[in-house]
């Protein structure tokens, strides 16, 4: 239930012939004294998308016109030859077309003495570099022959034309005579098997041969060219795989938004952290002691900055949220905003978010979702003024030309309400669809009166592991309706906040520490979704998984982990071990000082039984021995394969856990949690606190 409350642009040239790039990975965060200020927001056009390129670049390995060393005295060389060590430095070279009795050709090789009795074979070879063979996706070769020619990579055929089939000889004839002009220039095109390419030195072996001994000419030209994969995106060393651009991900017809709660930014009165708003919230004797009760409105925060200079600090904010949103791999963000100017600036920044994501990334998306009148006289006036305002900025998000909105519990309206919107901004030119987030329930039949208005269904879910089902249900519900299906995904819900409903505060939903985030984008990729939304990015208030104070970048390197899974129907290689952990600071049963608590008790909401786990989630690139040791409770686990392994253990209080990789007994990764385990409290925490990752340079 959701209740209401310059960086530089990084172009990757992919080629074989050429390193790939590297990307600056030292340290981790930085701390916010270290933060640059005073610099003005992008300008578009200015900065792009993490390693933004196109999903596959054509590069030629060999061209026409190319160097070939060649041997043209007749000599039977048997089959050795082909193979990439064999020694042709005496063979005489030059540039292609070679042969001869043609008029265009580059070089002339010798058919021998005597014109009635011609070298039936000429051998050539040619050597080319590639960077790394793993990227090619695609080889083709063009050749031209006359009359016949094998054309091997490494040893291995690659291509016979117009021989026979079976063991050929220095003397087999080519079974057919090319002799018309045309046909002796005709490029022959076949795509050829990858397999026998390599990182490093390559060579293709070629044997020409003539249909007769006293042939009237002969002709040999080739090119090679391959389809290549994008290097993997920079940031990649960040993360245990290597992720693909931005731009290889882009193209992929399954998209991830994250769901952007307005009303929690970065910032939001930039200030220096240490009194800043944020600050007021986290501090029970802040505000005059407004949280005293509950030892402050939130346990966490986004990562602090030190203040800008400048007076667009805002659109400053959101352009490094659009940037780590990239690094992920989200296509954009649902952005959640009010069908009239509120009393709050927060809830007004729209255009400075569609500004902000023009300025980062031109192809950065916002998915409108709009709030709009709950009470029963409520027009449609507001909310079609509100749409048509930004109808024509660049970053607003379409399908088909028609913008989508996906409004929280649109459901509280009627379909026909609904529908005059639609028609009233229609009758502007001004197309639109829905997508609604509507209340989560495990019913799939409902919502049946939706379906000849929206384009998908989505709900706003529930926070735990066993909703992931249900989520997966719904996707093969929506799809027999003809209709797509956007999948909600979260980490955890917990509301320390106290308000005058006892089902919506003071309340959390049992996660299990990575479980319900796991399960939910697994049933997501399971059941075929279309989408997937983030749900939410920012609502420190119940459900966040954005860069925080107290969690790093964990989610965020999860998100990009599943994201790439969800749009490349692969699970990413794991390429570097990489540990992360996920426990609260106590046990659900602590005791809690009632005399500054004097809020009622945490309570579970959804769920299975509380569960107080610490866990050690890792990504391995092969086997190992995981350790979780909190005092003197250790806890191993042998991994036998490679991949994502979960290891938990219960939660030992008065302790700090310690997390180990071991292999053949050395420590190959160790790491300890920033958060220790209390007995008792002061004030309850429940929100599960993470920690671990790569260090590296990040948005």
């Amino acid at each position: 239930m959701h209740t209401p409350w310059a960086f530089p642009r990084a172009r990757l040239a992919v080629s074989l012939l050429v390193p790939l790039l590297s990307w600056s990975c030292a340290g981790g965060v930085a701390d916010a004294q270290d933060m640059p200020q005073g610099e003005a927001p992008s300008a578009p056009g200015d900065s792009s998308s993490l390693g933004t390129a196109a999903d596959a670049l054509a590069t030629v390995l060999v061209a026409p016109g190319a160097t070939w060393r060649y041997l043209d005295t007749g000599v039977d060389l048997g089959t050795g030859w082909t193979a990439p060590g064999y020694a042709d430095g005496a063979w005489s070279q030059g540039a292609s077309p070679l042969g001869y009795a043609e008029t265009d050709l580059s070089t002339t090789v010798s058919f021998g003495s005597n014109t009635a009795s011609k070298h039936i074979t000429t051998y050539l070879r040619h050597t080319f570099t590639v960077t790394d063979a793993a990227l090619v996706r695609e080889l083709r070769l063009r050749l031209q022959r006359d009359d016949g020619a094998i054309v091997y990579l490494n040893g291995v055929e690659v291509l016979r034309s117009n021989l026979p089939s079976g063991t050929v000889g220095y003397r087999t004839l080519a079974p057919a005579t090319i002799s018309l002009p045309v046909e002796e220039q005709t490029w022959h095109e076949q795509a050829i098997d990858t397999a026998a390419l390599r990182t490093g030195s390559n060579v293709l072996a070629v044997e020409l041969h003539q249909s007769a001994a006293n042939t009237s000419d002969a002709r040999f030209n080739l090119e090679l060219s391959a389809t290549v994969a994008p290097a993997p995106s920079p940031i990649s060393q960040c993360y245990p795989f290597d992720m693909p651009a931005t731009g290889v991900l882009r193209a992929a017809p399954k998209k991830v938004f994250g769901f952007y709660y307005a009303i929690f930014p970065i910032s939001i009165d930039n200030k220096a952290p240490a009194e800043d708003h944020w600050t007021s919230w986290l501090t029970p004797e802040a505000r005059g002691g407004e949280y005293a009760n509950i030892g402050g409105l939130m346990r966490d925060r986004p990562l602090p900055r030190a203040p800008w200079a400048d007076s667009a600090w805002r659109q400053r904010d959101f352009e490094v949220e659009v940037r780590r949103a990239i690094a992920a791999g989200m296509d954009g963000f649902i952005y959640e905003h009010p069908y009239r100017v509120s009393s709050d600036t927060r809830n007004n920044q729209l255009t400075t978010m569609l500004a902000a994501a023009a300025a980062v990334d031109p192809q950065f998306r916002i998915v409108l979702s709009p709030d709009f009148p709950t009470e029963a006289t409520g027009t449609t006036d507001g909310l079609v003024s509100m749409i048509a305002s930004v109808a024509n900025h660049p970053s607003v998000h379409k399908l088909d030309g028609a913008i989508v909105l996906a409004s929280f519990n649109p459901e509280r309206k009627s379909v026909a309400w609904w529908t005059e919107v639609k028609t009233r901004l229609a009758s502007q030119g001004i197309q639109v669809t829905y997508w609604p987030l509507l209340s989560y329930t495990g019913d799939v039949t409902k919502y049946a009166e939706w379906n000849n208005l929206v384009t998908g269904f989505s709900t706003w879910g529930e926070r735990t592991a066993q909703s992931g089902e249900t989520m997966r249900r719904w996707s093969v519900e929506s799809h027999r309706r003809g209709k797509q299906w956007m999948s909600p995904v979260a980490f955890e819900d917990v509301r320390h906040k106290l308000t005058d409903s006892e089902n919506s505060s003071r309340v959390y939903w049992e996660a299990q520490n990575s479980l319900t985030f796991r399960t939910q984008f697994e049933k997501a990729i399971e059941g075929d979704a279309d989408w997937v939304t983030l749900l939410t990015l920012t609502d420190y208030g119940e459900s966040w998984m954005t860069a925080s104070q107290e969690r790093g970048y964990v989610i965020m390197d999860w998100i990009a982990y599943y994201t790439t899974w969800f749009k490349t129907g692969q699970r990413p290689t794991i390429v570097r071990d990489t540990l992360y952990y996920t426990h609260r600071r106590h046990r659900t049963d602590a005791p809690f000082d009632a005399t500054k608590q004097t809020a009622r008790a945490m309570k579970l909401r959804g769920g299975v039984a509380a569960s107080n786990q610490v866990e050690l989630l890792a990504f391995l690139k092969e086997p190992g021995r995981l350790v979780i040791t909190q005092g003197t409770d250790v806890r191993t686990l042998d991994v036998t394969s490679a991949g994502v392994t979960a290891f938990q253990a219960p939660l030992v209080p008065g302790t700090t856990p310690v997390f180990e990789l071991q292999r053949n007994g050395v420590t190959v990764q160790r790491l300890q949690s920033a958060t220790p385990v209390v007995a008792q409290t002061v004030y309850q925490d429940f929100m599960y606190h993470a920690g671990g990752g790569r260090s590296c340079a990040r948005p």
